[in-house]
């Protein structure tokens, strides 16, 4: 009975009702929105529930800009946004965006894309401009970048000093529009903004500019397209700079060096028969006999002496030869073969290791249109997002390249304008764009043993990246709108 009343009296909590997912109701706004010939200094939203203001630095955006931010306070049921009322110019069109930004107290559900409009004159303006922004490194789209307007009255040091009349940013496309805008010229610049002060910061954030002046309409196929670059730092030094740029030794009071090769399990294929061999040093050497250096290989049970040229800098020795695919390699430093700054003796060593198959790797045969050719077009491929691997002009219209160890690769051609071998960026006062970028916009995903075949056709719009599974053999189905690539196992 006991045991039967203690069950009795276990208390249980209710169970929870749904979860309110409802976003608040405007009730009414005061003035009217879309309202002429009016200058507020108070705006008054109405709601059916308690209302919160979140982020509203991330979320506010005005057009066009105020000297003197609008405040946005919430008062229950009441939201007030406060305006001076002395900055609004005449005969203009505002439109106050809060995004997101207001939302109900209880399950944070927000009013989205809350947007007022008024003007100051008898009319609204009602024209347009639109883009889009491109990463001028790669070719493809730029989001979030800020996008500026400024009377033509203004130089390009207005960028770099002033916010501007106009501001929107693109989005995660690159695209970007205003809306309500006069019918007079602007200056236009796109600038990266990172640290939301609405003006351009030389050296830390990414500039775009157009070389004329643009003015806004009602045609919905006229775009801007901006070129992003990061501008060159002063490469200006002082004695002070150069001083500190000295780099000390990286383990100062240790004589000792390391060979960059995998000892672990000489039957194992691990070493790269496209790179060199590298011996890093802990001190910069006094000396070097390259007779007590020796790379050898075995083959077929006879160790055969490696034909090699040594490189020498201040970070170590490069030790570069034909590498023999899967061959089991020695190298030998023999006692005496090299002397630091402070006059030790560097001890001796004797390291295996084996190379690779050329099974291991994959190949790329890229066609090129014959309108890029020239030494002023690059060819650019790079592994991965940051590793390169191909940097030349096109010569040919079918360049080969072997030894690719299977991952990830992107190819991009650069109008070499200067014909100095790399991509050059832009200059905003100097009025010079950025060099031209022509991107391959499919991530080409190569595999070991395999040889990829490649119709490089540039992408005409700048966008996201499509991947494809390389390795589709012969005869299987191309993804629409990309290039064939004919993808099969190596013979």
């Amino acid at each position: 009975m006991l045991a039967l009343l203690n069950g009795c009296a276990n208390i249980v909590p209710p169970e929870g009702g749904k979860k309110d997912e409802t976003a608040p109701v405007l009730l009414s706004v005061v003035p009217s929105d879309s309202s002429l010939n009016i200058r507020p200094k108070k705006i008054e939203l109405y709601f059916n529930e308690y209302i919160d203001i979140h982020d509203l630095d991330k979320n506010l955006a005005l057009s066009p800009l105020m000297q003197i931010t609008p405040s946005v306070l919430s008062y229950g049921k009441r939201v007030e946004i406060k305006i001076l009322d002395t900055q609004l110019l005449a005969n203009t069109t505002y439109r106050i965006n809060l995004g997101d930004a207001l939302t109900d107290n209880h399950e944070a559900n927000p009013y989205r894309d809350f947007v007022y409009m008024f003007s100051t004159g008898a009319y609204f303006d009602s024209l347009e401009l639109r883009g889009q922004v491109v990463d001028a490194a790669t070719g493809m789209a730029d989001s979030s970048m800020l996008i500026t307007l400024y009377n033509t009255t203004e130089n390009d040091t207005a960028v770099m000093a002033k916010k501007p009349l106009y501001a929107v940013r693109a989005d995660a496309s690159g695209s970007f529009l205003f809306r309500s805008l006069p019918l007079k010229s602007f200056r236009i610049y796109a600038i990266q903004d990172a640290n939301n002060n609405y003006i351009y910061d030389p050296g830390e954030e990414k500039i775009g500019f157009i070389d004329r002046v643009v003015v806004p309409s009602l045609q919905k196929d006229s775009t801007v397209v901006f070129n992003m670059f990061r501008e060159k730092r002063d490469t200006v030094k002082t004695e002070t700079d150069t001083a500190a740029t000295i780099v000390p030794p990286r383990r100062p009071g240790k004589v000792a060096y390391l060979v960059q090769v995998d000892t672990s399990n000489p039957a194992e294929r691990t070493f790269e028969l496209d790179k060199e061999l590298s011996v890093d040093l802990y001190r910069e050497l006094k000396s070097l006999d390259s007779a007590k250096i020796y790379l050898s290989y075995e083959n077929n049970g006879i160790e055969v002496e490696a034909v090699q040229k040594l490189r020498v800098d201040s970070a170590g020795i490069k030790i570069s030869t034909q590498w023999q695919p899967d061959k089991k390699y020695t190298l030998r430093l023999v006692k005496g073969w090299a002397r630091d700054t402070t006059g030790a003796e560097l001890p001796p060593g004797k390291y295996f290791f084996r190379t690779k198959r050329e099974e291991d790797y994959g190949k790329l045969k890229i066609h090129v249109d014959g309108r890029y050719f020239g030494d002023s077009i690059l060819l650019y491929i790079f592994k991965d997002n940051n590793d390169s691997i191909y940097l030349k002009p096109v010569t040919d219209s079918i360049i080969s390249i072997s030894l690719l160890p299977p991952g990830n690769y992107d190819m991009r051609l650069i109008v070499d304008a200067n014909r100095n071998g790399h991509w050059d960026p832009g200059n905003l006062l100097l009025r010079r764009q950025p060099e031209r970028v022509l991107p391959y916009a499919t991530t080409i995903r190569l595999k070991a043993g395999w040889e990829n075949e490649i119709d490089f056709i540039p992408d005409s719009n700048a966008g996201k990246k499509r991947p494809r599974e390389a390795g589709n053999r012969p005869g299987a189905a191309t993804p629409q709108n990309s290039s064939p690539d004919r993808s099969k196992p190596r013979q």
